[in-house]
């Protein structure tokens, strides 16, 4: 009877033992889940965001759906919907737009990183297609080291990774695969 009412008084020790060794935390795990650094500081919908240069806007950009995170350890401005973003002239004509279906920029590194159907293009219709650019606002230039369609008037070039400024008009496919001359007169009747 005693060694049965030893083990009665065993059997919640025993079970809280059990408990407290199957709850286990990984700590890093709850620090992601809790930390400020995961959500958003800022969150909009359907933007239009305007940037100016020595009074002028030169930077009309709409998105959707826009998230910022400024307390993160690298701060960040996600645009998970997509960017059209179009780049003004000293007049206001737009002299080149980009458009892509997700965006992120970086803040720290004055770097926007765009990603799945990327489209740049000039006021003269030359187009450039890839499913990655970067866009470097210090050095005012695009770049990708990914497959890229270039499209002008009379040509198409395809190729892996281009660099190019803003305006198109030093844009240079860096390992062309393919180049096709197009023939408008045909294509006439």
């Amino acid at each position: 009877m005693i060694k049965n009412l030893n083990i009665i008084k065993m059997i919640p020790v025993l079970s809280g033992i059990i408990f407290f060794l199957s709850c286990k935390n990984d700590i890093e795990a709850v620090k992601k889940i809790t930390s400020i650094e995961s959500y958003p500081t800022m969150e909009a919908e359907n933007i239009t965001f305007l940037r100016s240069d020595s009074g002028r806007i030169a930077i009309k950009a709409y998105s959707p759906l826009v998230k910022e995170f400024a307390a993160a350890k690298e701060p960040y401005t996600e645009f998970p919907q997509g960017l059209k973003a179009e780049f003004l002239d000293k007049n206001g004509g737009i002299s080149s737009s980009v458009t892509a279906k997700y965006v992120i920029h970086k803040t720290n590194e004055g770097k926007w990183v765009a990603r799945y159907d990327v489209e740049v293009m000039d006021q003269d219709g030359r187009i450039i297609n890839t499913e990655y650019m970067v866009f470097d606002e210090k050095k005012g230039k695009f770049y990708s080291d990914q497959f890229t369609k270039f499209t002008e008037k009379d040509a198409i070039i395809y190729g892996k990774g281009f660099e190019s400024d803003m305006n198109l008009s030093n844009a240079k496919i860096l390992e062309p695969t393919g180049f096709f001359y197009i023939d408008e007169a045909q294509y006439k009747n």
